[in-house]
């Protein structure tokens, strides 16, 4: 098992980080269920279904920041 030592400072600013980047992945998700799965073209919903398998591999995108992030989720 590898063991990596951060300053508490970086690593609480990391989990703040994730924190605010899974608030906004769960905003994506409810949106994405709203919207009717006809109103979305299938080309669209197949690259959402391609990036959620990568997340769920551990495959991750790390982001600098929320303009970063924002302008991520609006090419999806």
């Amino acid at each position: 098992m590898n063991t990596v030592a951060l300053p508490r400072s970086i690593y609480s600013e990391i989990l703040k980080r994730q924190a605010r980047v899974e608030v906004v992945v769960a905003k994506l998700q409810e949106r994405v269920n709203e919207l009717d799965q006809d109103e979305l073209k299938s080309r669209v919903v197949a690259r959402i279904e391609r990036r959620s398998k990568s997340l769920d591999a551990g495959k991750g995108k790390r982001f600098n920041n929320m303009r970063e992030v924002r302008s991520y989720l609006r090419s999806l």
